[in-house]
């Protein structure tokens, strides 16, 4: 009996999806401290960068930045609408929109007036690239997430991955209130929201061993907490199109880059 051949079958190629980053930036120190910032974590990823830049953008600055990764793909788009207006819009399909902490409007707190409406209705994931220059620049190699909230599962898988594409540490903080404060107590103890997010992060990076770190102090007040690091990484809060407390302090206060999870 003479057996044919059968055809060895073609693979078919699945389609990889390229992450999308949009950034906004206006031409001032902390505009371009955001495309920066954009683009070298882009290139951890092999994302695609969007750039909204203000019409008082320097255009040759910019090019100069982009030239300096060109191997990614990205796109300038100058517009005439409101950053608010226009980032707003880019939220709806990227994965992640960055933006400087303060532009050339700025409130008396120094925080950039179309700061906190984005952050609140972005669509997508938001880091304000903010802080001393050696956390900007990611130098310190460490990330710090804070737990506690209705969010968590979210903001430690953010900050799993970029621990893992940064080669960076990894830090889990929870505020506990002190004695006396009117702040309403759960049952859960700290210590085992502290274990929960620690057997979390083991379970999707298992060769990640986070620090803990228990704060007592007024939830707030443990943005200190994320000194030496080159991002915090924190959820909205649990009131729909309002910041807790401890992310809007973070977005003023923070001495480092600050990534808020937008939870779906």
């Amino acid at each position: 009996m003479t057996r044919t051949a059968q055809p060895t079958p073609i693979p078919r190629q699945t389609h990889v999806r390229r992450p999308r980053i949009a950034v906004g930036t206006d031409g001032t120190a902390w505009g371009d401290a955001a495309l920066d910032w954009a683009l070298r974590h882009a290139a951890t990823q092999s994302a695609s960068v969007d750039v909204f830049a203000a019409q008082a953008s320097d255009d040759q600055a910019i090019a100069r930045r982009l030239a300096a990764y060109r191997w990614l793909f990205t796109t300038v788009t100058v517009s005439p609408d409101s950053p608010v207006n226009t980032l707003l819009h880019a939220s709806n399909d990227h994965d992640t929109l960055v933006l400087g902490y303060r532009g050339r409007r700025h409130g008396p707190f120094g925080l950039g007036r179309s700061v906190l409406p984005i952050v609140t209705e972005s669509q997508c994931d938001t880091v304000v690239v903010r802080g001393e220059t050696r956390a900007v620049q990611g130098e310190h190699r460490w990330i710090t997430a804070a737990v506690g909230g209705t969010h968590d599962e979210a903001v430690i898988r953010r900050a799993v991955q970029f621990a893992v594409r940064t080669r960076s540490k990894l830090r889990l903080i929870h505020a506990v209130p002190l004695p006396g404060t009117h702040t309403v107590l759960t049952a859960t103890e700290p210590a085992d929201i502290l274990e929960h997010a620690h057997d979390l992060v083991r379970e999707i990076a298992p060769d990640l061993t986070p620090s803990l770190r228990l704060v007592r102090s007024h939830p707030h007040e443990a943005v200190r907490a994320s000194d030496r690091s080159d991002l915090l990484v924190l959820g909205p809060g649990n009131r729909p199109g309002k910041l807790s407390v401890i992310t809007s302090t973070a977005l003023h206060m923070a001495p480092c880059p600050v990534l808020v999870v937008k939870p779906f």
